[in-house]
């Protein structure tokens, strides 16, 4: 497989319904010109390798709730014909219609995972009968639990391409402010490459006075270049950034509109605003900053993980800087 039949599985992972033309934009979206024909001509061979064994519609979890659900465990006794058995067994869920998931478990007390629907309580008391009688000489331990599906997701092949793109956006951020002698121009530069490769609408940093009691903003890129007005010293006590100088962590939203720690709602919803991130600037095991950022795009997983990474490689980056001098006389 190549990067671009990573893109195509991705796409069917997601929606196995999505056209080929809807694909064809998508890979285009990563800088590869394919036609229609194809991208068609990708999911077939796809399918003749078996990395594409079949398609099939996602069931709306709340419907599959209302069935019969069931998760069985079992632990094997060992026998001359113990794999043999086992064969059997996978066979068997495998063709089960009713059987929508099955592992085997190793290293722990239990041998084997199936998770099982019924359409009702009779068909579930016939088919566990028919289970348990047929597999009598393999199971020496059974165990069911009554669950309940809350989520229902397709299974993807990683995006790796797309983790590999944003963690390249660090490394063109952390070349760009390393070619900076000077601790003033590597800090703007910072705020700036945030807003240019991470979508950031516009992006902060406040260092900490040296009495810790004050956040006092030093640099700012985006919409918002100004650093004067009433988030330019911000105590350490507020709500919003001063619990992550207090607490050493991110405070990370893609609620703006609802957070309570946002103060103004009015003012994030006309400027669309959907997500917020900050992280700590880290020295001697102190938070001396906050990197903040305001994006209108709604950020994922990766996105806010690799956000982090990056102002941990911010703060290495500026060791040596804030050994040789206080931060606030820069």
């Amino acid at each position: 497989m190549d990067d671009i039949d990573r893109v195509v599985l991705l796409c069917v992972g997601r929606n196995a319904r999505m056209s080929s033309k809807e694909i064809q934009k998508v890979v285009r979206g990563i800088g590869h010109e394919l036609t229609e024909r194809a991208i068609r001509y990708r999911l077939q061979r796809l399918e003749r390798n078996n990395l594409i064994l079949g398609y099939s519609a996602i069931v709306n979890p709340s419907l599959v709730s209302e069935k019969i659900n069931r998760t069985i465990i079992l632990k094997f006794k060992n026998s001359s014909n113990s794999s043999v058995l086992i064969d059997r067994l996978s066979n068997y869920v495998e063709e089960a219609p009713f059987c929508v998931y099955s592992a085997r478990l190793g290293g722990g007390e239990f041998d084997w995972v199936a998770h099982f629907i019924f359409e009702s309580v009779e068909q579930y008391d016939l088919e566990s009968n028919n289970f348990l009688h047929r597999f009598a000489d393999l199971i020496l331990e059974y165990r069911s639990y009554e669950s309940k599906t809350l989520k229902a997701s397709p299974y993807t092949i990683a995006d790796e391409h797309d983790t590999i793109e944003r963690k390249s956006k660090v490394y063109k951020i952390l070349s760009s402010i390393q070619r900076h002698d000077n601790l003033n121009d590597k800090l703007q530069q910072t705020v700036e490459s945030v807003v240019k490769y991470f979508d950031a609408k516009f992006a902060r940093i406040w260092l900490v006075d040296n009495e810790r009691k004050f956040l006092i903003l030093r640099f700012s890129a985006g919409k918002y270049k100004n650093i004067d007005g009433e988030f330019s010293k911000v105590p350490v006590n507020s709500v919003k950034i001063g619990p992550i100088v207090k607490n050493k962590k991110p405070a990370i939203t893609n609620e703006v509109l609802n957070d309570p720690r946002i103060k103004y709602h009015d003012w994030a919803k006309k400027e669309n605003l959907k997500s917020f991130a900050g992280y700590p600037l880290i020295y001697n095991y102190q938070a001396i900053g906050v990197l903040a950022m305001f994006s209108e795009k709604r950020l994922n997983l990766l996105d806010f993980e690799i956000l982090g990474i990056f102002c941990e490689q911010i703060s290495r980056e500026l060791k040596g800087f804030f050994d040789a001098q206080k931060f606030l006389s820069i």
